[in-house]
């Protein structure tokens, strides 16, 4: 395959593959109700996702709907923060490293 504008097509493929198999990976785990891992997917998710070559003005729809999905995530790991010793944010920031 030939690269347009210094852009491999196979690589846009292999990078939006992963971030959409980490977003399904994600989902799987906040309709589970396990949020710290959820959130640390969408991160992953999120940085595979912004490698994705796409024109100046032009953001990535899917950048989009991963920044989206990992806020509705921590706003839930937020309300569940009161109480606990160690909160599911802390859990879920050492997820995503």
């Amino acid at each position: 395959m030939s690269k347009s504008n210094g852009v491999d097509p196979m690589q846009v493929r292999q990078l939006r593959a992963m971030a959409e198999n980490l977003c399904t990976q994600a989902n799987h785990h906040r309709e589970n109700q396990n949020y710290p891992v959820a959130y640390g997917l969408y991160g992953r998710a999120l940085s595979v996702a912004q490698e994705i070559p796409t024109s100046e003005h032009d953001e990535n729809a899917l950048v989009a709907r991963i920044r989206t999905d990992q806020q509705a995530v921590f706003e839930r790991l937020r309300s569940a923060e009161n109480g606990l010793k160690k909160t599911p944010l802390e859990k879920a920031q050492k997820v995503g490293r």
